[in-house]
């Protein structure tokens, strides 16, 4: 069992963020000690982790709240859990692409900068030029 810091130690999240994951309903019921502190288990830790992913996907606290809800009613639901995680994957997905046009293009203005760094006339030019240079493809 771990109280509430130990497992904001693990999972590397706030007390507070513990505290309203269990109020959303994102967890199940955290047992408590005599004292009323929470205690978590290592299921408790593993479910926040899974919590955790999800977030990090950037799923939306009510979608989770909805497959947590599945989750808990067992086999029932499997096939709209699937269904869910499916959804979830063509997400990633598209943020993978989305990040990996992002990348592509902060490192092609990285290189633009360090080239207008390697020239002292370039630190006069408006930003229209600097745009026009860059759009260009003149880096």
């Amino acid at each position: 069992m771990y109280s509430a810091k130990e497992a904001s130690e693990i999972t590397g999240l706030l007390t507070a963020t513990l505290r309203y994951y269990e109020k959303e309903k994102l967890l199940p019921q955290i047992a408590r000690n005599n004292q009323k502190y929470r205690q978590y288990t290592d299921e408790d830790i593993e479910w926040i982790k899974m919590i955790q992913c999800m977030r990090m996907a950037n799923i939306p606290i009510q979608s989770i709240k909805e497959y947590v809800s599945l989750l808990v009613r067992g086999g029932e639901t499997i096939e709209q859990r699937y269904a869910m995680v499916q959804n979830h994957m063509k997400d990633i997905k598209n943020q993978m692409a989305n990040l990996k046009n992002a990348f592509i293009l902060t490192q092609k203005k990285l290189l633009f900068y360090e080239k207008l760094l390697e020239d002292p006339s370039c630190r006069s030019i408006s930003y229209i030029e600097e745009w026009k240079l860059f759009n260009h493809g003149e880096n």
